[in-house]
């Protein structure tokens, strides 16, 4: 009887102790988020508008290289003076589910240009504040802005992240795979809504779009013929977690020196800065996509089911054996009786 209660108690303090891993999402992602508004520059909240951003992703094997042009507007005939920046790593709501989690790693090697001028830029210490506490991180690259009034003016971006040591999991399942993530939802601050969005993601190293696991579905993702290109767009759109762009590839590598990588930065950004150059060809097909949060299920993917039936029925069970050993004990008291 000792033993039952001792299994059982287990069981109840497992499902305590696992109750947070099952927590969907991916971890430890390449990817990368841009904002503004930190608490001094309320007043100017919405008043900017991102009206087009072009974002081109390079994957390699283990790593991914960026480049973002973002055309920001003055909206008002006001001077505007505030801080944007790039969270160094955080917490994101993801897009699959409500309780969905993107966990991001770091970015490296990040360049900042104002029409066209490199701006010198910050490592910070940034206080949580009702626009920025999704990013569940205080570590921020910053950099200061200045708007004239109704100025355009164009934002050019360039990083790279470590996509090898990403985990993507959905329930107890676990699948180890190179991730990288674009986090539309973080534009969200800006005045919406943001008029054009064009995604090129182009695989280099050798991959395949064979070698993509899963992507995400909202970008109405067309194919190149001739390379191994592909290319989305999104208009007139105010982002949400649900448009966060999510590609999962390859296998993750064992053997893998990202010091070495960084070391070759400016190769890497001629790279970058010549696909941007190039044309979005009219030959296009259409490419259909696979869910990037699928994870193959495994026995473990079961323990959810079980210690939930454990938790509902295990109180049950318990009692139905505390009266079988009380019959029996009466039982056996009244046969001994009998027999004396």
């Amino acid at each position: 009887m000792k033993k039952i209660v001792q299994i059982l108690f287990s069981f109840i303090l497992l499902l305590f102790l696992c109750s947070n891993v099952s927590q969907p999402g991916i971890y430890n992602s390449g990817g990368m988020a841009f904002s503004m508004l930190f608490s001094e520059d309320s007043l100017a909240y919405k008043k900017v508008q991102m009206k087009e951003e072009k974002i081109y992703i390079q994957l390699y094997k283990g790593f991914a290289v960026v480049k973002g042009i973002y055309k920001m507007v003055n909206t008002t005939n006001e001077k505007l003076s505030f801080k944007m920046g790039y969270p160094i790593n955080g917490i994101f709501n993801g897009g699959e589910v409500d309780i969905n989690q993107v966990k991001l790693d770091s970015i490296y090697k990040f360049n900042v240009k104002s029409n066209y001028k490199e701006l010198p830029i910050d490592k910070s210490i940034q206080d949580e504040s009702e626009n920025v506490m999704t990013f569940n991180n205080q570590n921020w690259l910053t950099w200061q802005m200045n708007f004239a009034p109704k100025e355009v003016n164009f934002v050019e971006v360039y990083f790279i992240v470590n996509t090898n040591k990403a985990q993507v999991a959905k329930g107890y399942n676990r699948k180890d795979i190179n991730t990288f993530i674009y986090l539309l939802e973080s534009g969200s601050v800006w005045k919406q809504p943001i008029e054009s969005g064009n995604f090129i993601v182009e695989l280099k190293d050798n991959l395949k779009l064979e070698d993509l696991d899963g992507i995400s579905d909202h970008f109405n993702l067309k194919k190149y013929s001739k390379k191994n290109i592909l290319f989305g767009i999104k208009t007139n759109f105010s982002p949400t977690p649900k448009d966060n762009l999510i590609i999962t590839y390859f296998n993750t590598l064992k053997e893998f020196d990202f010091e070495k990588i960084l070391n070759n930065d400016m190769q890497l950004y001629a790279a970058i800065d010549q696909l941007s150059e190039q044309e979005i060809p009219n030959d296009l097909i259409d490419y259909e996509v696979k869910n990037p949060y699928e994870v193959k299920a495994t026995a473990l993917g079961y323990l959810p089911m079980i210690l939930t039936f454990i938790v509902i029925y295990g109180p049950i069970f318990l009692i139905g054996i505390l009266l079988f050993l009380l019959i029996r004990f009466v039982y056996k008291k009244l046969l001994t009786k009998n027999k004396t």
